[in-house]
């Protein structure tokens, strides 16, 4: 697997969907638009093939982008043709950022040597969801001018330990980093809100936006366990409705077959919020979800969902983590 690495953005690639994009680039490209000593903007579209509403939104922004100082990492360009997540025999492109002898890991190397030599002011990657949840940002740390970034995306941010090796978390070591979960891929505001945040950060550089939501308004969630599933697992695609909303204790997760939590430290937690019930899956307290997908195959490559727990209190903190007043979950 090899870097292509491009210094312009060719005409072509306004008028192409996902799919066709590697046979016009031939594998995973970094376009360097870099202009003079101004620090670039960094937008990463596609590290999950299916995932296509970040490529729809900037190929719709390209003569906007030609104007500024930035780079563009279109990535897992062989699984976009083919419509999916990861080709099955591809390691996760988004699990790959902090190590690992694979050739995405490699690659994944070869971008953050370059993107960190280039000294972003700004990091973004655009995902969507296999499941229903409102628009959110995806942070590792929670200074000010994070929250401010990825407010002006979203009122709900995440604050993730979970899982290792995604791009954002390795990205917030040498930059400003967030993730934008825009919506599932078949919903068009998913494009339109991935154009809309896009359209607003070429206009703030390199600040965040003026409206954005202040870190005291933010609902700021925090990962406590990843829950992961087991072959035969048959998950519960109604529970994607509780996505940041708590689901009540009773509330069957899956209809049938094993489930598994994790804290962040691999600490085994699935004792302390579910148990067996007639064959399912089902909480013993109220929980907060998030990301609860209704699909089989990335419930079974990645995860189920996250369980979340709100930040609680307005402060600062070492390091200039911030937190916020009490979530209201509606």
């Amino acid at each position: 697997m090899r870097l292509n690495v491009a210094r312009t953005l060719p005409d072509s690639l306004a008028a192409m969907p996902a799919t066709a994009l590697a046979e016009e680039l031939g594998g995973p490209t970094l376009f360097d638009l870099r202009k003079g000593d101004h620090a670039p903007l960094f937008v990463s579209v596609l590290l999950h093939g299916n995932e296509i509403s970040g490529w729809d939104a900037l190929r719709g922004l390209l003569d906007e982008f030609r104007q500024v100082s930035a780079l563009l990492f279109l990535a897992n360009l062989d699984a976009a043709r083919a419509g999916v997540r990861a080709l099955p025999d591809q390691v996760d492109f988004n699990r790959v950022w902090e190590g690992g002898d694979t050739a995405e890991a490699a690659l994944a190397r070869e971008v953050t040597a370059r993107v960190a030599a280039a000294n972003p002011y700004l990091a973004v990657d655009i995902h969507n969801n296999t499941g229903q949840n409102p628009p959110y940002s995806v942070v590792c740390r929670a200074d000010r001018k994070t929250l401010g970034f990825a407010g002006a995306f979203a009122r709900r941010v995440l604050l993730a330990s979970q899982p290792g090796g995604f791009q954002t978390r390795r990205f917030t070591r040498f930059c400003t980093a967030v993730t934008v979960e825009v919506g599932t891929p078949d919903d068009p505001d998913s494009t339109a809100r991935a154009s809309g945040f896009l359209a607003k950060l070429l206009t703030s550089y390199p600040d965040p936006p003026a409206d954005a939501w202040s870190a005291e308004k933010l609902a700021l969630f925090e990962t406590v366990a990843r829950v992961t599933v087991g072959d035969a697992t048959e998950i519960e695609p109604t529970m994607q409705r509780f996505n940041f909303r708590r689901a009540p204790a009773g509330a069957a997760l899956t209809r049938s077959g094993p489930l598994r939590a994790q804290s962040a430290d691999g600490t085994s937690v699935g004792s302390q919020y579910f148990r067996s019930h007639n064959g399912a899956t089902v909480l013993t307290r109220p929980t907060i979800l998030a990301m609860y997908t209704r699909d089989v195959e990335s419930a079974q490559r990645d995860c189920l969902c996250y369980f979340l727990e709100p930040v609680e209190r307005a402060t600062e903190r070492p390091g200039g983590r911030v937190g916020v007043a009490p979530t209201n979950l509606q």
